[in-house]
């Protein structure tokens, strides 16, 4: 469903995925994000229309997980910004495209056959700290190191919005599997001395900085837990048996193997992170 957030500045939070983002300026749309699925590309393409969106002056992908990225092929040729670490990752995309397809081949053929061949485009112009455009609306691109090494925000001071991606989190368990947890701990400490009202996370619906707290409290208690057990010997595979922490935030219905998994993810992460760490003291 597209939601108004200020004049000109929109999300779509009806996507397979997570939400995608449109603003308004003065030389054409920016895109936060991409729908992943084709069909809802399609369906993106005929809102932006609807909206007067005709002209895409850029897209800006805030991660380089097919959610967030494989929806840029139906809205070239234009500008897409990202992080030059995201290059490595994009480059193996063609294995994950046939994985992907893979999952919808028995349900739906057509869409298999079609993601398998969409094409990749990563991004032209890198974003290393902030890159800010003066569009008719000022539209700042922040680097946002945390759930991915790179990770990337869209800021829009004059109406104190913050599209954060997958850094944030609204009232779930987050998803760590390629993150750098001490970074995000500091990403989220820079969004909280923002002058931000609205953040619209990765995935879910619009929230204030309330949600930082307890996301922050999470990721910390983590590490605190994990790096305890690892000091004391504990491998792995303890490490996921006995860290806990499943019931932090409510596990949506039909969702608990989800969730599970992912928990169990985040414990190896932040496992194999204390490990390198203590191998470099």
């Amino acid at each position: 469903m597209l939601k108004e957030l200020a004049d000109g500045v929109y999300i779509e939070d009806s996507f397979e995925g997570g939400n995608v983002g449109l603003i308004l300026t003065g030389r054409g749309a920016i895109l936060v994000d991409t729908p992943m699925l084709p069909p809802q590309a399609r369906q993106w393409q005929a809102t932006l229309e609807r909206m007067g969106a005709e002209k895409v002056y850029g897209i800006v992908n805030t991660d380089y997980h097919p959610e967030h990225f494989l929806g840029n092929h139906f809205f070239m040729p234009t500008r897409v910004f990202g992080h030059e670490l995201a290059l490595k990752p994009l480059s193996k995309y063609k294995n994950l495209l046939e994985q992907l397809a893979n999952l919808y081949r028995e349900k739906d053929p057509l869409l298999a056959e079609e993601l398998a061949q969409v094409a990749i485009h990563p991004p032209e112009i890198y974003v290393e700290d902030r890159l800010t455009l003066y569009l008719g609306r000022k539209v700042e691109v922040l680097y946002l190191e945390g759930h991915t090494p790179a990770s990337l925000g869209v800021y829009l001071p004059k109406e104190r919005i913050l599209f954060a991606g997958d850094n944030i989190t609204n009232n779930e368990h987050p998803s760590m599997y390629q993150a750098n947890s001490e970074a995000w701990l500091r990403t989220l400490k820079r969004i909280e001395e923002m002058d931000v009202d609205i953040i619209v996370p990765g995935v879910g619906k619009p929230c204030s900085k309330d949600v930082i707290s307890p996301l922050y409290d999470y990721i910390a208690e983590m590490r605190r837990r994990v790096n305890e057990m690892f000091e004391a010997g504990a491998s792995r595979r303890e490490c996921v048996e006995k860290v806990g922490m499943l019931d932090w935030f409510p596990i949506p219905e039909g969702q608990s193997s989800l969730v599970k998994r992912r928990r169990r993810e985040n414990v190896e992460r932040v496992y194999t992170e204390i490990r390198l760490a203590h191998r470099k003291r």
